[in-house]
């Protein structure tokens, strides 16, 4: 597994952590590691926001999240062309439930599931175990929280207008607090 879950005192939900004690994942992450491949539109409109790697503003990442829009959409243009034209019609092999344990990863619009399920005989889910990414950005949020208090605070700053920002930091990452939680 790439992240390591863990419980604090002040939350229901789970965290995570790698080899420091907080990281991001997401849309602006991906934008940060693959912009050289985003479709040109996309990288053209990443450019006029004035996104460009490396970024770590986390307010960036909701126009991390609609220049991926622009990307998917163009390059999903392409991929349902190939697709019409080639003679796929059916799946190559049947599907035979069976017992066993599977494990994945699979890059999400919020950043990395990890996953994994054990399949009876029978092919059903017996037991679950999903790593999602508001708990592999809940440290991170809780980090940026408590840096942005402390430096507006330092600065006069009313506690209105501290919530505010507060507020608009969290909505940047873009939780599911219900997930998180599972």
């Amino acid at each position: 597994m790439m992240t390591n879950e863990y419980l604090v005192d002040q939350s229901t939900s789970k965290w995570s952590k790698l080899s420091r004690r907080s990281f991001a994942v997401g849309a602006l992450a991906r934008v940060n590691n693959n912009f050289a491949f985003l479709h040109p539109q996309a990288r053209e409109l990443s450019i006029g926001f004035g996104l460009k790697p490396v970024n770590h503003n986390p307010y960036m990442n909701n126009i991390a999240q609609l220049v991926e829009c622009v990307h998917v959409a163009m390059e999903s243009i392409g991929m349902i062309d190939e697709l019409l034209d080639s003679a796929w019609k059916e799946p190559r092999q049947p599907v035979v439930p069976r017992s066993g344990i599977g494990v994945g990863a699979v890059e999400v619009p919020r950043g990395i599931l990890y996953h994994c399920y054990e399949f009876d005989k029978n092919g059903r889910i017996a037991k679950s175990d999903c790593v999602i990414p508001t708990s592999q950005n809940h440290a991170n949020i809780q980090h940026d929280l408590e840096a942005l208090a402390t430096e507006y605070a330092s600065k006069g700053k009313k506690d209105r207008d501290i919530e505010l920002l507060a507020q608009m930091l969290v909505r940047s990452y873009d939780p599911c607090i219900s997930c998180s939680v599972h």
